[in-house]
């Protein structure tokens, strides 16, 4: 079997010494020519056809580039998709993505916070401008206090009002998640806890699954209430009980 690294950078580099300091051949990883991805646009399409709904502009899995986007990010969008309502996914919130966000129209921000390395070099000031461009956030409950504490705010509802959020969600492994939104003006916090858990095998990508999950069903919906929460957790845990239950990230 061939290990694939996508990303002739640091975080690819990393990886392999990390893998070679256990003694795990890395003979068969191959590192390609460009930077890992840093930043994913989806246009939501619903003539598509199939299960995947939301189209990528850049596939992990083929590896189909059709917007490049590398250190010398565009701040404009290529013409075809000019005036469309598009999804921009970022974990990471480096100043080359604050500059293409500002730079765009027409977009719904999803970011998801997995870890607080993600943002530990940051300033507050830095965060909140970089995060009030958000209208959805996946917040791993790990980072909660440290991230409030960065941003001087007392709980996930100051956050969420301080941003001006369509959705929080806050997961929490097998505990389950959080959904926090606004109805009629008035915050709504549903805890949802899964109805099994899947033995892990590998949790790699279970929180990515989820987060994919709850961007698509976010994309189509025509609001944000009780049935969304309950309908999108029912779907996005099953994605993530998938995932977790096979080796690797990705099931094929």
């Amino acid at each position: 079997m061939q290990l694939e690294v996508y990303g002739d950078d640091k975080e690819g580099r990393i990886a392999t010494s990390s893998l070679k300091r256990v003694d795990v051949n890395t003979d068969g990883i191959r590192i390609d020519p460009h930077p890992t991805n840093i930043m994913n646009i989806i246009i939501p399409n619903s003539t598509l056809g199939d299960d995947t709904i939301i189209h990528s502009w850049y596939s992990p899995i083929t590896n189909t580039r059709t917007l490049e986007f590398r250190n010398d990010l565009p701040i404009s969008l290529p013409s075809e998709i000019l005036g469309k309502e598009i999804f921009v996914l970022l974990d990471k919130f480096e100043p080359i993505n604050l500059a293409f966000l500002t730079g765009i129209q027409h977009k719904k921000v999803c970011l998801d916070i997995g870890h607080y390395r993600f943002i530990e070099h940051f300033t507050k000031q830095y965060l909140t401008t970089f995060f009030k461009h958000a209208n959805l956030i996946q917040l791993n409950y790990h980072v909660c206090d440290l991230l409030f504490e960065r941003l001087q705010l007392q709980n996930e509802f100051e956050f969420f009002d301080l941003l001006g959020l369509d959705l929080l969600v806050i997961t929490k492994g097998k505990k389950g998640a959080t959904f926090i939104f606004k109805e009629n003006d008035t915050f709504q916090s549903i805890d949802q806890s899964p109805e099994m858990v899947a033995k892990v095998r590998d949790s790699s990508g279970a929180g990515d699954a989820f987060f994919a999950t709850v961007i698509k069903e976010y994309a189509y919906c025509s609001k944000i209430d009780i049935s969304f929460v309950t309908n999108t957790f029912k779907i996005a845990n099953k994605a993530s009980r998938d995932v977790i239950s096979a080796l690797g990230s990705r099931r094929i």
